[in-house]
């Protein structure tokens, strides 16, 4: 009985090398599996509650209508997404150490994407909303002034959350163009148009990783699994099918311009990002200040006064190309009709109400949001002022970031914005940062449990994060702390 016990421990130990020294197989294989798991379990439940699938989706969504509280497979899917998430910060640790090639790394997001490619979408409704505003247009209605309740008829409005059937478009007008043509291109097919912007996904998805490999010099391996391997991207863009994948795209296409001294380039994808969302707004003057700054340190004006021209033609040209192209405009309180518990400004409107027990819900919301704006005010304006402290890439994504946190309502892939624009250059105590932003937004309610329920899981997944962290950060001040001491003079 020894003799057996130290054969498979001995065994044991051997398969252990080997899994060391070739650990592309099982990582393939496992990822796959976690990615499975979240694509099946995520067929029985949906992402909102009171809506009916568009399409069986090859059986993967056994029932008609999605059953939002089911424990079980919402167990399953969280599982799932923790399983891939621990997957992938081995491959991020064993791609900082040089232990897996840019080929190998390619195989590894391609074996992991393939169930979000053939599965149905997962976490999000907005694939279904893009799919009803696409409608809308080819109709000749305007998606800015008609909500997807009008198609009436149209099975596609059972697929959306129902918080936003009667909601017009806050998109951009590229968008509004990009789903006039998965109208056009699948002559207005619901189905067809889903996955038209399936693989709109999975090539934005694609050139996030090639655009972040091109800013992250010698550190490529590690970009492209930060970024095209992130889960948050594999569940959001490439399953979600989420526009932030094309706006991304553009942002990082437009860095990778500017640090080629491509500036005109820089500046007219950074116009196309903010066609896309015109969150990216905020990208244009950065880019022209670091131009027309540079190595001076004092501006040039012929510099700023052509860039500016440039992306208010570029931003017109965008505007003009669909009708009514400034209808975001007026649609922007829209986006602040929801409610979601983990907003800071939510945060900071249940710091107010215990304070100030008199003052009504509405109230203390709008006191909340006006805090946060401030907060995201004052954090672009710092970045605006500082743009010569740090690096473009750096200024941009943080400034992303701040807008993302500090939105009156949180969503995970409003998260993505800043961490897919940093994760290139990041390392150490930034690195753990955006990976722990990174597993916040996967975790960030989970379908699949009653309301509290899952509120209590993403409270959990935040301890634990937290837990994590810390110490790494410690870790980090420590050792900086060791870096920069005064050495010893000898006597």
């Amino acid at each position: 009985m020894n003799d057996l016990a130290e054969k498979a421990l001995h065994g044991a130990q051997v398969a252990a090398r080997q899994v060391a020294r070739r650990p592309v197989a099982p990582l393939v294989l496992l990822g796959f599996a976690a990615a499975a798991v979240v694509v099946v379990a995520g067929g029985r439940l949906g992402a909102a509650a009171d809506v009916v699938a568009l399409s069986g989706w090859l059986d993967l969504q056994a029932s008609p209508n999605y059953r939002i509280s089911n424990a079980i497979p919402g167990a399953a899917m969280v599982a799932g997404i923790v399983a891939l998430l621990i997957l992938w910060v081995l491959v991020l640790e064993l791609a900082r150490r040089n232990r897996i090639s840019e080929r190998q790394m390619w195989t590894v997001v391609g074996a992991w994407a393939m169930p979000f490619v053939v599965g149905p979408p997962q976490l999000s409704t907005d694939v279904y909303t893009y799919t009803a505003h696409g409608l809308l247009s080819r109709r000749g209605l305007d998606p800015y002034k008609y909500a997807p309740d009008v198609l009436h008829t149209s099975a596609v409005v059972n697929a959306i959350d129902p918080t936003w059937r009667g909601s017009p478009s806050t998109g951009g007008p590229l968008t509004t163009l990009i789903e006039h043509l998965a109208a056009s291109i699948t002559a207005s097919h619901p189905l067809a148009m889903v996955i038209a912007f399936r693989v709109l996904g999975v090539v934005s998805a694609v050139a996030i990783g090639v655009f972040a490999a091109e800013l992250a010099g010698t550190r490529r391996v590690a970009a492209i699994a930060f970024t095209t391997g992130n889960p948050a991207v594999l569940l959001y863009i490439v399953s979600g099918c989420h526009l932030t994948g094309p706006l991304i795209a553009l942002v990082l296409a437009s860095l990778v311009a500017a640090t080629r001294g491509r500036w005109s380039y820089a500046v007219v994808l950074a116009c196309l990002a903010a066609g896309v969302n015109p969150i990216a707004l905020v990208a244009v003057p950065v880019i022209i200040a670091v131009h027309a700054i540079g190595q001076r340190n004092r501006i040039s004006w012929q510099i700023a006064i052509r860039d500016g021209v440039l992306a208010v033609a570029t931003l017109t040209i965008a505007t003009l190309i669909v009708p009514d192209g400034l209808g975001w405009l007026r649609n922007i309180n829209v986006i602040t009709r929801e409610h979601t518990l983990f907003a800071p400004a939510n945060l900071v409107s249940d710091l107010i109400s215990s304070v100030v027990h008199a003052a009504s819900y509405d109230d203390l919301a709008v006191g909340g949001r006006i805090a946060a704006l401030l907060a995201a005010v004052t954090v672009v304006s710092y970045l605006l002022v500082t743009v010569l402290e740090r690096p473009l890439e750096r200024t941009i994504g943080y400034a992303l970031l701040g807008i993302g946190l500090l939105a009156p309502v949180l969503y995970p892939w409003y998260l993505l914005w800043g961490v897919l624009c940093l994760a290139p250059a990041a390392t150490r105590s930034r690195r753990d940062w955006l990976i722990a932003l990174s597993c916040f937004a996967c975790l960030l309610n989970p379908p699949g449990f009653a309301n509290p329920t899952s509120q209590y899981v993403t409270a959990g997944a935040l301890a634990v994060l937290a837990a994590l962290l810390i110490p790494r950060l410690r870790h980090w001040h420590h050792a900086d702390a060791q870096r920069f001491a005064p050495q010893p003079t000898e006597p």
